[in-house]
């Protein structure tokens, strides 16, 4: 009987030590968060998971991923937005939408501001990376988004026709997976090819060249910032700031070539560059 309450203790203590172990084995980090949203395509939850993991990160690498994540996905939200208010801008110009074009063209302006926001968080975040960039390459880890080459919802909309606020919101998700997949594409390397970047995000970690980088997001927020032109919202001063953030990028990028050459990206930079001094000149 005097050994019962020893036996006792140890019981307990193995207790304790099995919850305690099961707890920690059972915590994420808001960087594994962010990639298991990414893999629900939850986007929204992506976003606040990379912000989490940005203040929290034990080491810079992870804090670098975590940017270089949130920086590739404002930059693909901010183009999904603008191709959903251009497809109801389109749509409420048919004939058979005569009866409903008011709430397209409400439509149209909702998408239009959401994706100012995300192209000016986008840009911004650029801007703040830019003095750490060099040419070591960058990792990220994320699942590549389900593409697809078409988006049946969003052709509905472009032809007036009224859709359901699940097809609405389904034709919006779709948008926002496709313009991820090709951002992710385009930063890895495999250009505005899908399928090849699939190949890539599917293998684990994929490394990341920064002159591609900046580069192929500044090649984006010209995209996006085209809805600025008179066409789009007709408002040349920010047609003009995206174009001179852009131009400053393209220094940056420059740089980084200067002290590393490539003649295919060489050639993509002064293309980007032209296009921005025409831009900038014809505000002027």
């Amino acid at each position: 009987m005097s050994h019962r309450p020893l036996f006792l203790l140890a019981a307990v203590s193995v207790l304790l030590f099995a919850c305690s172990s099961s707890t920690t084995t059972s915590e994420t980090t808001p960087i594994v968060d962010a990639r298991n949203s990414f893999a629900s395509s939850d986007f929204s939850a992506a976003l606040r998971n990379l912000d989490k993991a940005i203040k929290t990160a034990p080491d810079d690498a992870t804090r670098e991923q975590a940017i270089v994540l949130r920086t590739v996905l404002v930059t693909a939200l901010a183009d999904a937005n603008k191709q959903m208010a251009e497809a109801y801008y389109i749509g409420a110009k048919q004939p058979v939408a005569q009866s409903h074009s008011g709430p397209f063209y409400e439509k149209r302006s909702d998408y239009y501001k959401t994706a100012q926001g995300y192209l000016m968080d986008a840009m911004q975040s650029v801007m703040d990376q830019r003095a750490k960039l060099t040419n070591t390459p960058m990792v990220v880890e994320v699942s590549f988004p389900g593409f697809t080459g078409n988006n049946p919802g969003l052709v509905k909309i472009k032809n007036g026709q009224l859709v359901s606020d699940a097809e609405g919101l389904g034709s919006e998700l779709q948008a926002d997976r496709n313009a991820f997949a090709i951002v992710l594409s385009e930063i890895a390397g495999a250009g505005q090819d899908p399928n090849k970047g699939q190949q890539l995000y599917t293998s684990g970690k994929v490394t990341v060249d920064p002159r591609v980088y900046i580069i192929e997001l500044s090649n984006s927020f010209l995209q996006s910032g085209a809805m600025f032109e008179y066409r789009g919202l007709n408002a040349p001063d920010r047609l003009a700031t995206v174009n001179q953030v852009v131009r400053a990028n393209l220094d940056i990028a420059q740089k980084l070539l200067d002290a590393k050459p490539d003649k295919e990206l060489e050639a993509r930079l002064k293309t980007l560059q032209l296009d921005c001094t025409k831009a900038l000149s014809a505000k002027k």
